[in-house]
């Protein structure tokens, strides 16, 4: 049994960190989709509603605008070059196998997850209850989507390495520069597929805060 579970962690990581590209995607949106909704039930059903407030990348969005094209512009603009930046640069960091930017979008994840079980959003709403028709019917899953995208297609721009475990010890090592980097034609596809799943999101994101808040 414990032979099992040790391996598990190593069968994750063999698709997350795939040669190809739409494989690790598949993968890796799995495993994000698994842990928000394992996490937004269990905060739904057990955490204080409003315990996150302000915890959100949200909060700090600049969306004061009376039309959806300028909100939108200033949330993709925000989304792309903040929460997408921070994402491309921990990926320029692989622990063993894995880059950092795969953790960026899973505390991504599990963020948005809790904001929507207890509550916490910037426009309060009360808590999220889980179900289908909200996860399709709300922006905030399809930008943790299009960041899934996002990160894997951009695995490959490493410059740091840490070689082994245990990953608390070990030091990052320089082992590439810029001009090593690859992106492949799928991985270019996933990328610009990634960024379009953004825009779109955040189009909608915007069109929905201007029809609640009349501004």
């Amino acid at each position: 049994m414990r032979t099992r579970y040790r391996r598990f962690p190593g069968i994750i990581s063999r698709y997350v960190n795939n040669e190809n590209v739409f494989v690790r995607a598949v993968a890796f949106w799995g495993l994000c989709a698994i842990v928000f909704f394992v996490t937004w039930t269990g905060s739904y059903h057990l955490l204080p509603e409003g315990l996150l407030r302000g915890t959100s990348l949200a909060y700090f969005t600049p969306v004061e605008t009376g039309d959806a094209e300028r909100a939108f512009l200033r949330i993709f603009a925000w989304n792309l070059f903040i929460a997408g930046g921070i994402t491309v640069i921990a990926n320029m960091f692989r622990s063993v196998n894995t880059p950092l930017g795969y953790l960026v979008v899973l505390v991504s994840t599990v963020n948005g997850a809790l904001v929507w079980g207890t509550g916490s959003l910037a426009l309060g709403t009360g808590r999220i209850e889980p179900s289908l028709a909200t996860v399709l019917g709300r922006s905030g899953t399809f930008e943790l989507s299009a960041f899934v995208l996002i990160a894997v297609a951009t695995r490959e721009v490493m410059i740091w390495h840490q070689r082994s475990p245990p990953r608390w010890r070990e030091d990052f090592e320089r082992v590439r520069s810029p001009r090593d980097w690859t992106v492949s034609r799928r991985e270019l596809v996933v990328l610009v597929a990634g960024i379009a799943l953004l825009a779109v999101a955040n189009f909608r994101e915007a069109s929905q805060i201007v029809a609640v808040t009349g501004y």
